[in-house]
């Protein structure tokens, strides 16, 4: 009986020191979660994108993500755009690059913030024609997807759980947005992103534009003609052509001086090009 008694006593203490232990107890710290992520330089762990609203088909074509980290530590962002009108043709793409470490601080905030869990959409009323907010996140293989309207507007949520929701991916927004202050050190967005592949939208430049003979002509530098190559897109009278390797390089010595407003001639055509450059992550061109 005394045995007994002194298992029992063992017992209960033990019962006593793992509850005081998950409450909270000093000295007593739960480890860590270790989040399964890739750890390819092509292989995206998080993505913010925010586009759409009543925006030019330019625009819409063209919308990139603001944020996405790949298994290798990389992180491509947009900088900072030079007020300037026209605007420069090619989009100014800024890369950092973060620890393994980091890159699991960085999901471990993803998962407080609620992207982790089932695909879902935390909407808000009473704003119209605003923009879309897109975070995907890619952990043990599987694809999460949360979107949320008019996100960065003082929108009225549709309930009490998507106040809730919408409030964590703000912060998670302002969080990434400032990795420097989030993670405790410097990091440097002053290298440039030099995409692998790059979109070139094409489609013919209406003649009777009033602009055309103030715009900045140039010859188009490949040898396909720009009003077949490619494919055709869900845009009326809009190609889209995927250039790379020696292409592409031939394809920036033109663009790195041309604009949004520039016509680009090839034989007896005259055109409009707007260009996408592709992520680590993607390739071709958009299925819609």
């Amino acid at each position: 009986m005394q045995k007994l008694i002194s298992i029992l006593g063992i017992g209960l203490l033990t019962a006593a020191c793992t509850s005081g232990g998950a409450s909270g107890s000093p000295g007593i710290t739960p480890a860590p979660t270790t989040y399964n992520v890739a750890t390819g330089s092509d292989q995206l762990v998080l993505r913010i994108t925010t586009g759409g609203g009543l925006v030019p088909i330019s625009v819409l074509l063209t919308h990139k993500p603001w944020f996405a980290l790949y298994g290798d530590g990389r992180i491509v962002v947009q900088g900072p755009a030079t007020a300037i009108y026209p605007a420069s043709l090619l989009p100014n793409l800024r890369q950092m690059h973060v620890t393994p470490a980091e890159i699991q601080k960085i999901v471990a905030a993803a998962d407080r913030a609620g992207l982790l869990g089932p695909d879902a959409r935390f909407d808000a009323t009473g704003i119209f024609d605003a923009s879309s907010t897109t975070f995907t996140t890619i952990v043990d293989g599987k694809t999460h997807t949360i979107g949320a309207y008019a996100l960065d507007y003082d929108a009225a949520p549709v309930d009490a759980a998507a106040a809730e929701a919408r409030k964590k991916l703000s912060g998670l927004e302002d969080e990434v947005g400032d990795l420097s202050a989030f993670l405790g050190r410097k990091v440097s967005d002053a290298e440039a992103y030099d995409a692998a592949a790059m979109r070139l939208f094409t489609s013919p430049f209406d003649s009777s534009d009033p602009t055309s003979s103030t715009r900045q002509v140039v010859a188009w530098p490949l040898s396909v003609d720009p009003g077949t190559a490619g494919e055709a897109v869900k845009v009326p009278k809009t190609r889209c052509l995927v250039v790379t390797g020696s292409d592409l390089a031939t394809f920036l010595t033109v663009a790195r001086t041309a604009n949004t407003m520039t016509i680009w001639s090839y034989g007896a055509g005259r055109y409009s090009v707007f260009v996408r450059p592709l992520y680590p992550d993607e390739t071709g061109c958009p299925v819609s």
